[in-house]
């Protein structure tokens, strides 16, 4: 795994065999896509951050070769630059500052006395009526 020149790096830098779109990355191990099937990594050839299927991509990786050794920099730059405007899937945590603040809906009480002593008799027809 090579890492960068103070060696306190949590990048990994590697290149992506991928024949035509074959390509220096770097991979930020704190950049976490949320799916453990997917790794977001730098690819220097596209200038972005790209999220990558493990399955896949994992086949097609090595470690940089010491004569590759120049291209840390170019991936430190181009990454920085890409994760200025990268969004990724971000989790926003839900500010409840802003919800209004309803309470459940409480009952008035009543009392039995007030339940038995309710005069409905205009309610009911009385049998000779209808």
């Amino acid at each position: 795994m090579a890492r960068n020149s103070n060696g306190m790096s949590s990048c990994w830098y590697g290149y992506l065999e991928a024949g035509k779109r074959s390509s220096p990355v770097l991979r930020d191990n704190h950049l976490e896509t949320g799916n453990p099937k997917t790794v977001y990594m730098f690819n220097l050839q596209r200038g972005e951050i790209i999220e990558y299927s493990n399955e896949i991509v994992e086949k097609k990786l090595r470690d940089l070769k010491p004569n590759e050794a120049a291209l840390i920099k170019e991936l430190d730059d181009g990454y920085k630059k890409a994760r200025q405007i990268f969004k990724g899937r971000k989790r926003r945590k839900r500010n409840y500052s802003d919800t209004v603040n309803i309470s459940p809906y409480v009952a008035a009480e009543e009392s039995d006395d007030d339940v038995f002593n309710y005069d409905d008799s205009d309610v009911w027809l009385v049998s000779g009526e209808a």
